[in-house]
């Protein structure tokens, strides 16, 4: 499955620098639930090589 999407960018809050700003990017429900990513465990691996951004489920610790 490939989706196009935007970046997501907003001005961080709190204690933060004044130029600081948070990037992000909304996934698709159905890569989601294929991640089996779920609410009790949602820790993923991003990687990024030579211009392409990779997303995995972390393994179970």
């Amino acid at each position: 499955m490939q989706v196009k999407r935007n970046i997501m960018i907003n001005k961080a809050g709190g204690h933060s620098g004044a130029n600081t700003k948070n990037y992000r990017v909304s996934i698709p429900a159905d890569m989601i639930r294929d991640l089996g990513i779920t609410e009790d465990d949602r820790s993923v691996i991003l990687t990024c090589e030579n211009g392409i951004v990779t997303i995995r489920k972390a393994p179970e610790q």
